[in-house]
């Protein structure tokens, strides 16, 4: 018994221990959350720009048209001068008004690009930000770019600098534009799971990686022909802003190994000579080139980031009446209401219905950067364009990097649509894709049985094989929601019903081509569309207005109390965040696959190109 007491009481200390020091972490974790949103709130973010200021461009993550609502525990350890982990996206507008704004500002002596931290290489939204530094050069002021090392997005972002210099181990690595898929089928076949795959349209490939374990000759076919145009955008851009031709820097690419034997394997030499950079320079030694440029000596200049520089910067938007409202849609589409990467139809339709009820805003720029998805949401988004334009004002679409299959579903219904010639667009056609597991659960020992009123009680029965007797009303619901696809596009394009058909089949286009077609109106970014609107509603001078709902001090609160962990995190290595990212994009996929009806307008394939 003695034994036992001493157990006892030991557990028993043991317990309190425990108790206590739960209690401790979650006190100090909500103290933690307390001081954040007091900080974020309550404390004065007033901040005052210094004179010799250089404005420093350095995206993180992948370019995007809208980013998720900032995290309030990062903004106030960046406010701390705290390091945060690496953002996974930035807004490509954020960039654009930073630069526009530094280009009138006397405190900003010069830009530096730094695109180490940059994913990808978004050759419309780089493009857009390209016109701008050209603006901001057109002032007079120096723009020099400096890292370790170039990706082919990096580098395709620092060509647009008077000066690129490289790190002495570094190098420019342009690889080109490839679209490689991810298939499932093997898998499938092994797990016995039964996926039943729908679709009408001879290039609507994007079932493919359910069906087939490798890419089709129509797939191929397809992508050839609007990846080289992609790629073919990339070289004609880089080469003019570096003064070389494209054949040069193709050259580059496809003797990669022969040159570096050339030069010993020294990369950085090589960019040299291949006039890809102008100097090998160390970060100290860039230092005192940029503060050579600039006539100032290195510890007198200041740098600022583009995102701190909007944070202490004034809006510069004059206060107006008449306007134009904003609104983005990003991601794919889904029925109902998704967070700020996903296009969600309730999301959209309450942006929409804040327009409309807005005496201020006179017209709508709907601006998609969209693979496409639901087709019922693609639908009820085409419904609230019809809405606003019934309530007098005109709406114009302006397409991102992609505005294809259910986003062209939507932007057929716009008074007009602007595409950049790099866009993605078209892919009109649908699919319908849904799993059953009768198979896998065999396999397994489980069994399904039972009676119903009619041959149709088991249907959505995941554990239930497919009659061919909903195999056919299915295939009957696929040919109606086509035919409606068609319908939408032949009257919002007042195109014949036939010369749609031609451009349909599931077929993929670049901006270019799709204006031949006449499935846009003319080519642009959001500039030429905000004009494009205010003539439409009669404005001879052009403001506008993001549309944006707020979040709730609910939602806020949850935001917070989630970020504060994630804000502390370091930067993961390249590799890793690269393999994480992949995952985390096919994960995206599949969660996506959201439609009641499991019918879809949607291009997988520009989902999975590698740029």
């Amino acid at each position: 018994m003695e034994i036992l007491d001493r157990i006892k009481s030991i557990l028993s200390i043991l317990w309190k221990v425990l108790s206590t020091t739960r209690v401790v972490v979650a006190n100090i974790f909500f103290l933690l959350v307390v001081i954040i949103l007091f900080g974020v709130f309550f404390t004065d973010t007033e901040e005052t720009l210094r004179q010799n200021s250089v404005l420093v461009v350095n995206p993180a993550g992948a370019l995007v048209e809208q980013r998720n609502a900032p995290k309030p525990a990062e903004a106030l350890l960046r406010k701390m001068g705290r390091e945060t982990a690496k953002a996974d996206e930035t807004k490509t507008q954020d960039i654009i008004d930073a630069i526009r704004k530094a280009a009138t500002d006397s405190n900003i002596l010069a830009m530096v690009i730094d695109p180490r931290d940059l994913q990808g290489c978004d050759t419309t939204k780089l493009l857009d930000i390209g016109k701008a530094i050209l603006d901001f050069k057109e002032t007079g002021k120096p723009v020099l770019a400096h890292s370790m090392v170039y990706t082919q997005g990096q580098y395709l972002l620092a060509s647009y600098a008077d000066t690129i210099s490289v790190n002495p181990l570094g190098g420019v690595m342009i690889t080109g534009f490839g679209m490689y898929q991810t298939y499932f089928k093997g898998l499938l076949d092994k797990t016995r799971i039964n996926f039943h795959v729908f679709r009408v349209g001879d290039y609507k490939t994007a079932v493919e990686p359910f069906v087939r374990e490798s890419m089709s000759e129509e797939a191929k076919e397809a992508g050839r022909e609007w990846l080289g145009g992609l790629w073919q955008a990339y070289l004609d851009e880089a080469s003019k802003n570096r003064g070389v031709s494209p054949s040069d820097i193709t050259s580059y690419v496809e003797n990669i190994d022969t040159r570096l034997a050339a030069v010993g394997g020294d990369a950085a030499r090589l960019a040299v000579t291949a006039k890809l950079v102008d100097e090998i320079k160390t970060s100290t030694q860039f230092d005192q080139l940029l503060a050579g440029k600039t006539g100032k000596k290195v510890e007198d200049l200041n740098r600022v980031d583009f995102q701190d520089y909007l944070a202490m910067s004034p809006s510069g938007q004059t206060a107006s009446k008449e306007v134009i409202g904003i609104i983005r849609a990003r991601g794919a589409i889904l029925p109902g209401k998704q967070p700020e990467n996903m296009t969600g139809s309730e999301s959209i339709a309450e942006l929409f219905q804040m327009a409309r009820q807005d005496p201020t805003v006179l017209a709508v720029v709907l601006r998609l950067d969209s693979p496409g998805g639901s087709a019922a949401a693609s639908e009820e988004i085409h419904h609230e364009i019809a809405r606003t334009q019934e309530a007098g004002k005109p709406v114009v679409v302006s397409m991102g990097s992609v505005a294809a299959s259910g986003a062209y579903w939507i932007a057929a219904g716009a008074n007009r649509i602007v595409a950049a010639p790099t866009t993605l667009t078209g892919s009109i056609g649908i699919f319908a894709a849904f799993p059953t597991f009768e198979d896998t659960a065999m396999n397994l020992g489980i069994t399904t049985d039972g009676i119903g009123t009619t041959p149709l009680a088991d249907l959505g029965n995941p554990l239930r094989p497919l009659s061919a007797q909903s195999e056919r009303a299915i295939g009957h619901l696929l040919r109606f929601g086509y035919d409606l696809f068609i319908d939408r596009v032949a009257s919002g394009r007042r195109l014949p019903a036939a010369d749609v058909e031609n451009s349909a089949q599931g077929r993929v286009f670049l901006g270019q081509e799709a204006l031949s077609r006449k499935l846009v109106d003319q080519l642009g970014d959001l500039d030429d569309a905000l004009k494009t609107a205010a003539s439409l509603a009669g404005l001879t001078v052009v403001n506008s207005k993001e549309l944006r709902r707020a979040p709730s001090s609910h939602e806020k609160l949850l935001q917070t109390f989630f970020s504060t962990a994630q804000a502390l995190f370091t930067q993961q290595s390249p590799a890793i965040s690269k393999m994480l990212n992949m995952v985390e994009t096919q994960a995206r996929i599949f969660e996506s696959f959201a439609d009641p009806n499991h019918i879809y307008a949607r291009s997988l394939e520009c989902e999975g190109s590698l740029f």
